[in-house]
């Protein structure tokens, strides 16, 4: 895993690095001023140690120029693997999402399907309901028609016995 405080800590050096680099002291100003008032020739020692403070200004920067190239290579480095990373799991992504909208597409069919199935149901209950109280009402007629045929015969039973007895008296 990366570290993202090693990378801000060298991105802040190395920004002190370039702002030192491209930054211009006073002293050099004050330096660069007292030139101008300093007469035009100068002594050959003068100008042998000039170039030897500038030849020794020059190392530490190439040193810290290096350090510099470095850190941006290693930044470089951790960027194009992280973009490879990114890339990946785009990918990846990607790929799971298209798969999750796949099931979601058949999960909605089956859905819609059992919806279909149960509006059907549905609509067939208030027609069987409207049967079976047909049926009921049906049933309680033929019940009433055998009662009433029961109570004729009943009494025609009752009437007939009445008759029956009579009849012996009668003789």
């Amino acid at each position: 895993m990366t570290n993202w405080n090693d990378i801000v800590n060298i991105l802040v050096s190395q920004s002190r690095i370039l702002k030192d680099m491209t930054s211009i002291s006073a002293a050099t100003l004050a330096g660069k001023t007292a030139k101008k008032t300093t007469p035009v020739i100068a002594s050959p020692t003068i100008t042998q140690k000039k170039t030897e403070e500038i030849q020794v200004a020059e190392k530490p920067n190439t040193m810290v120029i290096m350090q510099t190239q470095l850190a941006s290579e290693t930044i470089q480095e951790m960027l194009l693997k992280l973009q490879e990373t990114m890339m990946k799991n785009h990918t990846e992504t990607r790929t799971d999402t298209n798969e999750i909208k796949e099931e979601m597409r058949s999960f909605k069919t089956e859905v819609r399907s059992d919806i279909m199935k149960l509006d059907g149901k549905v609509d067939s209950i208030p027609k069987a309901l409207e049967k079976n109280k047909n049926k009921i009402k049906e049933v309680e007629k033929k019940d009433r028609k055998n009662r009433t045929r029961d109570r004729k015969n009943k009494s025609t039973t009752e009437i007939d016995k009445q008759r029956d007895g009579r009849l012996p008296h009668t003789y």
